[in-house]
């Protein structure tokens, strides 16, 4: 079977995305990680196999992989520009973005952003244990991409040469 390239995320889905930034260590070495999900469902057409397709079109674009394989290394797709942190996603001009507050400091000093992306949706209102649960039970289900991005200098460094979908 013939496994088919997901299409690129629209400006409506990456503008929907939920985005949580956290900072992390494993002993004194510090990391960024910033976990991508799709709000819970609002409309009909919000299916589950829809939500599927539209992260897994995000994961696609960000180069992640399923949390079980090896990590991938996505270069340089993280930017951060007047208090916003611009992520660049493979195939589209359009980037997603988000506040950068202390998270875009740490990440400029750290120089790597860990892009986890989950392909079940996550309510925008979700704790700090509803979050750690969805991940937990997003890895054991092999439901979770991930990629480790490097952050740019400016933004401008950060983007390669679109490759736009042909009509």
């Amino acid at each position: 079977m013939e496994q088919l390239t997901p299409a690129v995320p629209t400006p409506g889905v990456i503008a929907s995305l939920s985005v949580r930034p956290w900072v992390d260590s494993i002993g004194d070495q510090g990391f960024a990680p910033m976990l991508i999900t799709h709000p819970t469902p609002r409309r009909d057409v919000d299916t589950a196999a829809a939500i599927e397709s539209r992260m897994l079109s995000v994961a696609h674009a960000l180069g992640a992989a399923p949390a079980h394989a090896a990590l991938p290394d996505a270069g340089e797709r993280i930017a951060v520009h007047n208090g916003v942190v611009l992520v660049r996603l493979d195939g589209t001009p359009h980037t997603l973005t988000t506040r950068a507050g202390n998270w875009g400091r740490v990440i400029c000093e750290i120089g790597h952003v860990l892009l986890a992306v989950g392909l079940d949706p996550l309510p925008t209102g979700a704790n700090g244990a509803e979050v750690n649960e969805y991940i937990t039970a997003s890895v054991k289900a092999n439901r979770l991409h991930f990629a480790a991005a490097s952050v740019a200098d400016s933004a401008r460094l950060m983007y390669a040469p679109v490759e736009l979908p042909r009509p």
